[in-house]
């Protein structure tokens, strides 16, 4: 197996891109280096003046962005130790706006998608269910003014606390498909699910069903061969390869499409932490047990992930008639509003601001799980606020790490936090990628959102938020449960050595950055 995977390495389009790369950081110090020595003489102490005043505006302008302070330090440090290879890689690195045409294919789609949730937006049932909460309102306004996706509810819902009922469920609506199936994950990787999947999705396809499934390039690489979409288009089955990964220094390459949803026949939607790889399922446990969350809907807020999966959808066929897709669910008694947060656009990181609001909010609990936690200085001081008001605040994070180096950050941030009396858990039987936040029994949040910088600011996510204490109550038996099943961090563990305290230091200056 593990021959396998080396060579499975060695032969894929990433290795060579990953090569490509480093060839071109090696340029930028080796450009740098031969121009300095092809100085006259007395040019070296000029060429250092001036670099020192464009270090000083680089830094004078970083300060002054409209971005969190976090950000700015991650890059005013290599900006002013690394003069001019820190302001080089800023300017080809820096955080910006999709490419202009990619934006406009977006935008364009977004009000196609609209007559999706027409109705959704002229009757006025839901408002009324939640008019006596002036929190859940507000949220609700806060979401649709900034993605455009309307308070919706649903008729049935399902929570799932394994990948393994995610996954049997699934399967079991996806015979039932007549219509369409829409697909999109940020992980794929053949085995037992995805390969059952596939042969759903087949079978579908050849009796008319119309299949799509789009799957992101970075998070399926190496588990994916690089003509993977060509290779299920053969097979019938529609199929994008999000953000192809290219050998090109550019910010654009952390755009990711992180979501996890799920559409069928506009009458059902799936969304959460799981993709479809078998570690979702504990077929394989590279990590110990893998713990996992999803959630099912059924209902009028379906249109709400069919419009996400059509606008990204766009990207492929700009000329969309969004109108086939309409449905007319029944009224449900649940409200809930699906919504996703994309890399473009207004500079507002929805989810982010939907987990302050309900930090703020809280007056008895806040119970969150995330396999990551690396947080700006806002979201620290909202929990430890928290905290020191009185609030339960509990923070479940794994025990064993799928990528060393960010639990290393995870840690280097957490150790803070329990410092100000916030309880953290680590999930003893291995590793936790379940993404939610639940509240006094009446908000939860659910889906593809870590909370870290990538999910915060640079991926495309989705997530649901309800206000129904009966799915707040589901998320919360099932996060006692899980703390059970874990260890309480203490303060005797956040010490550490010198040299671990240093490592940590230094991880959370380049966090944002990661």
């Amino acid at each position: 197996m593990k021959l396998r995977k080396i060579f499975r390495l060695l032969t894929s389009k990433f290795l060579l891109v990953c090569i490509l790369l480093l060839i071109e950081l090696a340029l930028i110090p080796s450009a740098i280096i031969f121009f300095s020595m092809a100085l006259p003489d007395g040019g070296y102490a000029v060429y250092s003046a001036v670099l020192t005043v464009i270090d000083a505006i680089a830094a004078v302008y970083i300060i002054n962005l409209d971005m969190n302070a976090e950000y700015k330090i991650a890059w005013i440090f290599p900006v002013l130790l690394l003069p001019p290879i820190g302001i080089l890689l800023y300017i080809m690195l820096r955080r910006h706006k999709l490419p202009r045409r990619r934006r406009l294919i977006l935008t364009a789609s977004f009000r196609g998608a609209k007559c999706l949730y027409a109705n959704s937006e002229k009757d006025d049932s839901d408002r009324k269910r939640i008019q006596n909460d002036d929190f859940a309102a507000q949220c609700a306004d806060y979401v649709t003014v900034h993605t455009g996706m309307p308070l919706s509810d649903c008729t049935d819902y399902q929570y799932f606390p394994t990948g393994e009922t995610y996954a049997a469920q699934l399967l079991a609506e996806l015979k039932k498909a007549e219509k369409y199936i829409f697909l999109e994950y940020f992980v794929i990787e053949p085995g037992k699910f995805l390969n059952s999947i596939l042969e759903i999705l087949e079978d579908k396809a050849k009796n008319g069903v119309d299949v799509r499934l789009i799957y992101d390039d970075i998070g399926s690489m190496l588990k994916v061969p690089g003509n993977y979409a060509e290779t299920l288009e053969k097979r019938g089955i529609k199929c994008m390869c999000f953000n192809p990964f290219r050998p090109v220094l550019d910010i654009a390459q952390n755009n990711r499409t992180h979501r996890k949803i799920a559409v069928i026949d506009g009458k059902t939607a799936f969304t959460g932490g799981i993709n479809l790889a078998d570690e979702y399922i504990n077929e394989t446990h590279p990590f110990g047990h893998w713990k996992d969350t999803g959630i099912m809907v059924r209902g009028r807020v379906v249109q709400n992930f069919s419009a996400m999966f059509l606008q990204l959808w766009s990207l492929r066929n700009e000329n969309e008639d969004f109108t086939k897709y309409l449905t007319s669910e029944p009224e449900g008694d649940c409200p809930c509003i699906a919504f996703s947060d994309a890399p473009y656009g207004q500079n507002t990181n929805v989810c982010e601001n939907l987990y302050l609001k309900i930090i703020y909010n809280a007056k008895k609990y806040i119970y969150i799980n995330t396999p990551y936690l690396i947080l700006d200085g806002e979201m620290q001081r909202a929990l430890v606020t928290a905290a020191r008001s009185g609030v339960d605040v509990r923070i479940t994070v794994p025990h064993i790490p799928d990528k060393k180096y960010v639990y290393a950050v995870t840690k280097a941030f957490y150790s803070q936090l329990v410092k100000e009396g916030i309880k953290i858990y680590r999930y003893t039987p291995g590793f936790i990628h379940a993404k939610s936040i639940v509240s006094d029994d009446k908000y939860c949040i659910i889906g593809s959102t870590n909370m870290d910088f990538r999910s915060f600011y640079m991926h495309f996510e989705c997530d649901l938020l309800f206000f129904d204490p009966r799915v707040c109550k589901m998320l919360y038996n099932d996060y006692i449960d899980t703390c059970l099943q874990s260890r309480q961090v203490d303060t005797k563990e956040i010490k550490g050595s010198l040299h671990s305290l240093i490592y940590r230091s230094i991880l959370r200056i380049f966090a944002p950055l990661m």
